[in-house]
């Protein structure tokens, strides 16, 4: 099969509605993380820096396993962010008796003011970056179900 074949073939994938779709997508997703992680590094925030901020004030203190599962992570890059964290006083690390030995992380009162000063202003972003989606679209996107 010559080039201009295959090369047609490729593209009439790319033309099925659902690929579309998915690639259109993919690119909001990428534009819209880029100009958030932008704006948050401006308050010397990232966005991994941003979601275990968002996890421990929401969902309280976790394990460095719990956050790396969360977030879809490897338990080494949420070692190193913990660390950080607990380095500019943001977070701090204890055992409690009962955990097996499992070091819980948690906001101290400096994180929790910090998270608390910079959510507003994410949120204004974040609804500032979204285009209008339909509640039919939105509850679509929402009920996925893959694999």
């Amino acid at each position: 099969m010559n080039n201009s074949k295959k090369n047609k073939k490729m593209h009439e994938l790319l033309d099925n509605p659902k690929v579309k779709a998915w690639r259109t997508l993919m690119s909001a997703h990428t534009k819209i993380l880029r100009f958030l992680e932008a704006e948050l590094l401006k308050e010397n925030c990232s966005i991994p820096r941003f979601q275990i901020f968002f996890h421990l004030y929401f969902h309280g203190p976790a394990s460095s396993i719990e956050l790396a599962r969360t977030l879809c992570v490897t338990r080494g890059n949420i070692s190193t962010f913990i660390r950080r964290l607990q380095e500019d006083l943001l977070v701090s690390i204890e055992a409690p008796e009962g955990r097996g030995g499992k070091q819980i992380i948690k906001l101290t009162k400096k994180g929790e003011s910090f998270f608390e000063n910079l959510l507003p202003d994410h949120i204004k972003r974040v609804i500032s970056a979204m285009p209008d989606i339909s509640k039919k679209s939105l509850t679509v996107l929402e009920t996925l179900k893959i694999g």
